[in-house]
């Protein structure tokens, strides 16, 4: 029984026999793991910034269709090749050259798990009335619980948790419809903050991206990919437009320098309660897909290990770090993973490039040679085109600053990076390559 719920597989290849599951599996995954505070912070942000709350909704609409196409085309990209998002580019960067975004992605994705399960673990403080290190211990424990079951396990939590989690978000905004007659006036702020606001709100959805492909890779090779498409974006569009807007609400009521609990605690008043499930579920479902994808981003360094057990470490160490941390750590901590973030819009070019050129691919992947150069000095210009576009609390570019510190540095990077790799991985040049290692 024990073998038939906790998945077997690692990052293995994933025969046809075993394929199973419908698109619409991707939609109440992507719409659950993004109905949390995570995304709501990001729509506290734009009044924080000072924008209008019409700007606010522009930025976050605008950059939610853009990073939720990005989302949904790197999904599309893993359609019927029975892989996760990693080992399946190890197509394009190679199988020793793809550890350079397998260590960003392991990196990235224990550093949102820690990040939210402190956020978790105070709502659940909360609610149980007990001591944040046991309310830390014991959503930690659940989480763990879902990364070492593995695949089959989370895609039926998230079903479940969307239906939940929808109940919940709904009572919210019934019961916050009221405080948009009491907005404050503001007046609209300058392009600068608009740019900024545009780039966090995308950089939140198309962070996912070295996801995508891992929660798909169990479907039947005969699945359409626009079934893919449209799955994913519809899931991860409604999810962050829906959470984000309460966010903007909330940040020009004035509750943006409040704790997560402290402002749904404002928001909901008797009832927050409610909230506070919100926060706890919004936790979990998103902390499930984030160890998970962890786990398999840390196998395809090709460290041997089990999956089982490498999902169990890597939960307990981000448990351990949200319970050691202090506030002041935690919030240099995501400063610092915001930072680390724009490795993923150099990584998304190249890609996108690769998928439209027929370069990926299970038999390429599996067969991949140690390096694959073009995509690896792609990556390179890509990281080093972003600098002087970047505005943020450790670093601000010269071009940042120029724009009002408003942020294009996440442009900057897809744009170099999928040109420089459209360049050097030319069919010639892909030919003469792959004949070189042959030979």
């Amino acid at each position: 029984m024990a073998e038939d719920i906790v998945e077997a597989r690692g990052i293995e290849w994933v025969p046809a026999s075993e394929r199973h599951g419908r698109p619409s599996q991707l939609f109440t995954l992507w719409f659950s793991a993004n109905l949390g505070m995570p995304a709501l912070l990001v729509g506290v942000l734009g009044p924080v910034l000072g924008l209008s709350i019409g700007q606010t909704l522009w930025a976050v609409l605008l950059g939610n269709l853009l990073a939720s196409t990005l989302l949904a085309l790197v999904a599309q990209a893993g359609t019927g090749q029975g892989l996760a998002q990693l080992p399946l580019v190890r197509s394009v960067f190679g199988r020793l050259g793809n550890y350079v975004p397998s260590f960003l992605n392991t990196l990235s994705a224990t550093g949102w798990y820690t990040i939210n399960t402190a956020i978790g673990g105070e709502a659940v403080s909360r609610l149980l009335q007990w001591p944040l290190g046991w309310s830390l211990a014991l959503l930690a424990a659940a989480q763990v619980a879902l990364g070492y079951l593995g695949y089959g396990v989370i895609v039926r939590f998230e079903r479940i948790m969307a239906a939940v989690q929808a109940v919940l978000f709904l009572l919210m905004t019934v019961i916050g419809w009221h405080l948009v007659a009491h907005l404050p006036a503001a007046h609209p702020a300058s392009y600068g903050p608009f740019l900024l606001e545009v780039a966090a709100v995308a950089s939140y959805s198309f962070s996912w991206a070295p996801y995508a492909s891992d929660y798909g890779r169990y479907l039947p090779e005969t699945t359409p990919p626009r079934h893919v498409f449209w799955a994913t974006f519809t899931g991860s569009f409604a999810a962050t437009l829906w959470v984000e807007l309460l966010g903007a609400v909330a940040g020009a009521m004035g509750w943006g320098a409040l704790s997560p609990v402290a402002m749904v605690s404002r928001w909901m008043g008797a009832l927050t309660v409610w909230a506070l499930l919100a926060i706890a579920f919004g936790t979990m479902t998103a902390n499930a897909v984030n160890v998970y994808t962890a786990t398999l981003s840390f196998l395809t360094l090709d460290i041997r290990v089990r999956r089982t057990h490498a999902a169990a470490a890597l939960g307990v160490a981000g448990w351990i770090l949200a319970w050691s941390a202090n506030a002041h750590l935690l919030s240099d901590y995501e400063n610092f993973l915001l930072l680390l973030s724009y490795w993923v819009a150099p990584w998304i070019g190249i890609v996108l490039v690769a998928k439209a050129r027929g370069y990926i691919s299970k038999d390429q992947a599996l067969g991949a040679p140690r390096w694959r150069w073009p995509a690896l000095w792609a990556f390179v210009a890509g990281l080093i085109a972003v600098v002087p576009f970047m505005s943020t609390t450790l670093f601000e570019g010269p071009i940042a600053r120029i724009l009002d510190n408003g942020d294009t540095g996440y442009y900057a990077g897809f744009l170099v990076a999928a040109v420089v790799y459209g360049w050097l991985s030319r069919p010639e040049s892909r030919m003469a390559a792959s004949r070189s290692a042959q030979g």
